[in-house]
């Protein structure tokens, strides 16, 4: 049903004209029957399809909540989004991947929340996700990698999304190490990397996602409103969050597939081009301790180079940073 639904969705939306009963048989190769259920079941879920005795059926308006059909239709990947889940309501995507990656689903697969009741970011924070206004989503990935270059895989899906953020929306978007998307001193996007290893190689890993796309100012509650955007908020337009995560995952999938081809040393020059750190004064706060120093470099593994202030150079493997200049 749900490939009939994908396959019914594409021929309406890519047809000029009415489509007959007829046509949408020979396009869906699907009974008569199984069409008119289809549309039934399209119609209750908030597509509005024309139906003109004579002519047939055409699309006027798809839905602006997420739909796993119309993302079908949308997605130009090979490998993210091949099973794709759509809820209107989790606690937390990360969760239900983790559950289906350990079950055996396959890498690629998508979970989409309209809302997440307990999103998290790094570190143990929420992650503030309402419903209708961002893009809540996790992906299975199963890199062959060495535990320790999981950080790669975040700043892979990091360039991934500034990418698409800077070319297909005009956004100046830039990559904070290790894994969070900002606009000057807002994020915009965040990313939680979750992993099962087996003897210190990645067996799976769930990459989540949480992008704003729709919210305004207001739609933040006040602790986040001076350290937050949205897309909306940037380009003062309202795109369909469809669109902006299938154009999303294209640009992740391109860094991802790469990463694995060609190792992290490939994408390096990029993630510094766009990094907002490098050459600024920072704090790193880790599970030891507390250093402040100059960003001076990503080295070749991921890790944050820093320049203390006796000249020396300290390898970061993972912490909280903070820009202070």
């Amino acid at each position: 049903m749900k490939d009939l639904e994908a396959t019914l969705i594409l021929a309406l939306k890519s047809a000029k004209h009415y489509l007959t009963g007829g046509d949408l048989e020979k396009l869906c190769s699907a009974s008569r029957k199984a069409i008119v259920s289809t549309i039934e079941s399209l119609l209750e879920r908030g597509y509005r399809i024309e139906e003109v005795p004579g002519e047939g059926y055409r699309l006027l308006e798809t839905p602006h909540s997420l739909d796993g059909s119309d993302l079908k239709t949308l997605m130009r990947t090979s490998k993210l989004g091949c099973e794709i889940l759509v809820f209107r309501r989790v606690g937390s995507t990360n969760d239900v991947a983790i559950e289906l990656a350990r079950s055996g689903s396959p890498e690629g697969t998508l979970v989409v929340a309209e809302e997440q009741t307990r999103g998290r970011g790094r570190l143990g924070r929420s992650w503030f996700s309402p419903p209708g206004t961002g893009l809540w989503f996790s992906i299975v990935l199963k890199p062959s990698l060495k535990a320790e270059d999981v950080v790669t895989v975040s700043l892979a899906v990091a360039l991934g999304v500034a990418e698409v953020l800077r070319k297909s929306y005009s956004i100046p978007a830039e990559l904070k190490w290790p894994n969070d998307v900002v606009v000057g001193a807002r994020k915009i996007c965040g990313i939680l990397t979750e992993g099962d290893f087996v003897e210190g190689h990645i067996e799976s890993v769930v990459v989540g996602v949480g992008i704003n796309v729709l919210n305004e100012p207001d739609d933040f509650p006040p602790r986040l409103r001076d350290v937050a955007t949205s897309i909306r908020i940037e380009t003062g337009v309202s795109p369909s969050r469809s669109q902006v995560l299938t154009d999303i995952l294209e640009g992740v999938e391109k860094r991802y597939l790469e990463l694995c081809e060609k190792g992290f040393p490939s994408l390096r020059h990029d993630i510094l081009k766009l990094s907002g750190l490098i050459g600024k004064l920072i704090t790193v706060e880790t599970a030891a301790s507390k250093i402040v120093g100059l960003a001076h470099d990503i080295d070749r593994d991921g890790a944050l180079v820093v320049r203390l202030e006796n000249g020396t150079h300290q390898r970061i493997i993972a912490g909280e940073v903070s820009r202070l200049l």
